[in-house]
């Protein structure tokens, strides 16, 4: 019992959307109905997306980017800058929580390799924040971007084209607050480069392959699934445990509570009042996301806003991952960082990061209404 109690709490958002499924199913009967709730794209791809990434994960592939172009570098600020960047550009296509989970602690590494630990808190919060902007641009970035382009059944450059401005500003702002906060000072280092495993790194990005060319329409989702499955059996198999079902699993629960709301005509209706326009869309998306997290809020909302406000919910979930730390996982991740080597800084940690964010979030926003 004490095993299956962990199991249960250990994702308290998985708990929560279980209960709330369960709840909706007593007041709309389950039925074959059900059945077309279910984004089956979506479960497939993050499916495979998660197996891919495990295996880039565990063969040292995103540390040993990160080394090759630290190690070129004597100044601490193209050091900060080297990796913010690293991080910026590949939570574009490997998953922000991924990209953090290798490069934050290659980060603690490095900062008190060279004797500068104190500017540690400061390189967390724009890593954090760079995961989220970077990962905003494509839809294999973050779960809440799978589940849009197939929700609204977008085109890859159509994509593209609504979260290119959120990545181009949210790029010029870290890149700047990281030359402006970290000191030009040489530092003496010697990072050796970790060995990657090239035959598993070239079976995981043919996996991730997979997922690539059925988010672009090129791959039916069967056959992606098969292969998935097939090329995870053959070379993958112990990473299947490292598959977040959780995750998969709370999206089954989202789109049980999103079908059968969508079935509830007083509710509807209300939601979709509340979605009548590309600013309601954008506020209402943005601050959703603040209290029950982006991807939550991007399910939620989806189901009651009309395909021609698609891009207000798109860039306001993105945007919105920024602010609170429920706010997106990348910044729970984070934050677990945090405990676990600073706890004596989680306050000062959280009030920077939560004005960091507000800024960023302002400008963007600014700019997102005034120029784009």
């Amino acid at each position: 019992m004490k095993k299956l109690s962990y199991l249960i709490l250990k994702d308290k958002v998985f708990l929560v959307a279980v209960i709330l499924a369960i709840v909706t199913m007593f007041i709309i009967p389950p039925s074959k109905e059900y059945l077309d709730y279910i984004n089956y794209k979506v479960l497939v791809v993050m499916f495979t997306i998660m197996l891919a990434v495990a295996g880039i994960f565990e063969s040292h592939f995103f540390y040993f980017v990160a080394t090759k172009l630290v190690v070129h570098f004597k100044n601490m600020r193209f050091i900060a800058l080297s990796i913010v960047l690293t991080t910026f550009v590949l939570s574009m296509f490997l998953t922000n929580d991924a990209v953090l989970l290798t490069l934050i602690p290659f980060s603690i590494f490095v900062f008190r390799h060279v004797n500068m630990e104190k500017h540690l808190i400061m390189m967390i919060i724009l890593q954090t924040i760079a995961a989220n902007l970077g990962s905003a641009l494509t839809p294999m970035g973050d779960p809440q971007n799978i589940y849009l382009y197939a929700h609204y059944q977008l085109g890859f450059s159509e994509f593209i084209g609504m979260t290119l401005p959120i990545t181009i500003m949210g790029g010029v702002l870290i890149i700047l607050t990281t030359i402006l906060v970290f000191p030009k000072q040489n530092v003496v280092h010697n990072i050796k480069e970790p060995k990657v495993d090239v035959k598993k790194l070239f079976w995981y990005l043919l996996i991730l392959l997979n997922a690539l060319l059925s988010i672009l329409k090129v791959m039916p989702l069967l056959y992606t699934f098969i292969i998935t499955v097939v090329l995870g059996l053959i070379f993958a198999r112990h990473l299947f445990k490292r598959v977040d079902w959780y995750l998969l699993l709370t999206f089954l629960s989202f789109f049980i509570i999103t079908g059968n709301l969508s079935q509830m005509t007083n509710i509807g209706n209300f939601l979709s009042g509340l979605l009548s326009s590309d600013t309601k869309v954008y506020f209402t998306s943005m601050a959703t996301s603040q209290f029950i997290s982006n991807v939550p809020a991007a399910v939620l909302l989806s189901t009651f806003t009309d395909p021609a406000y698609v891009k207000a919910l798109l860039q306001g979930v993105n945007v919105g991952a920024m602010g609170t730390l429920i706010a997106s996982l990348a910044s729970l991740i984070s934050f677990k960082y945090i405990l676990r080597d600073f706890p004596k800084s989680a306050k000062t940690y959280i009030l920077k990061y939560t004005l960091v964010s507000i800024i960023y979030m302002s400008i963007i926003t600014a700019m997102l209404f005034l120029v784009f």
